[in-house]
């Protein structure tokens, strides 16, 4: 059965290939960004809807990874819209790049964010797919698991936010709430929810429930997540250097929590 993980394969890379002349035009590529959290309800449904029929252990799967994309792309779209502006990423990759940047986006910035989108979802499609047992305790316990942190990303950004429209300041640096515990606490959020939907998974005996989880944390801890966002505020925050040195990426420390909420 390749179809339920081809067609959703090829549906990102058209839609994000779609979404790359109007970055051109508009000369900004943070609309892939906008497209990143949707795209992952669009890719299991495509896989629901390409086989016979589904059993409940898929409808958990599809609820709490539609529920968390849905989310995900509002907040990104709502954020983008407030601002105004590229993602500093982007504007930091432009001025790189140079001239070249508009073609070398295609494939470095659209087409490699469908690839990435499609290798994360394929354990969740593994799981709508092949298992169609009833979620025992396990599925049940990563539903829970995945909810606690998805409500972690949401009170993370809720406190950004806030935070942001309190200070008026563009170069504030948040260090309370949840950033006085770990300073990517919308990052642990969502490496804690592909684990539960990698536990969901897993419970029905397919290994590859553990691709979703080991895919986040590499990319999230290691690649493009906290690496570019550590980079760019120790950049334009002249405390930031001072703030990661007493408080965790990922993992909490009391000592250093209490340090940094004072």
């Amino acid at each position: 059965m390749i179809a339920p993980f081809l067609v959703p394969l090829i549906v990102a890379l058209l839609a994000f290939a779609a979404l790359w002349p109007l970055s051109v035009w508009r000369r900004d590529v943070s609309i892939a960004d906008v497209a990143w959290g949707p795209g992952f309800l669009v890719q299991v449904a495509l896989a629901a809807a390409l086989v016979p029929e589904i059993g409940d252990r898929a409808g958990l799967i599809l609820g709490v990874v539609g529920v968390w994309s849905l989310r995900l792309g509002y907040v990104l779209l709502r954020r983008r819209v407030r601002e105004g502006h590229e993602d500093p990423r982007y504007v930091s990759m432009r001025a790189s790049w140079g001239p070249a940047f508009w073609w070398k986006s295609l494939f470095v910035v659209f087409c490699l964010q469908a690839v990435v989108q499609w290798a994360i979802t394929v354990g969740a499609i593994t799981g709508i797919v092949v298992l169609d047992q009833d979620p025992g305790v396990v599925a049940w316990f990563g539903c829970g698991i995945a909810v606690a942190g998805l409500a972690l990303e949401v009170i993370a950004d809720e406190q950004l936010d806030r935070f942001k429209a309190r200070q008026g300041n563009a170069t504030a640096l948040m260090t309370s709430g949840l950033r006085a515990h770990v300073r990517h606490p919308n990052y642990l959020g969502e490496i804690i929810f592909w684990v539960g939907v990698g536990m969901i998974v897993l419970e029905g005996g397919s290994v590859f429930g553990l691709m979703p989880p080991i895919l986040v944390l590499i990319f999230l801890t290691k690649v493009s997540g906290a690496p570019l966002l550590d980079e760019r505020l120790a950049e334009t925050r002249p405390e930031y250097a001072a703030y990661r040195a007493r408080v965790p990426g990922f993992v909490p420390a009391l000592r250093s929590s209490q340090r940094g909420s004072q």
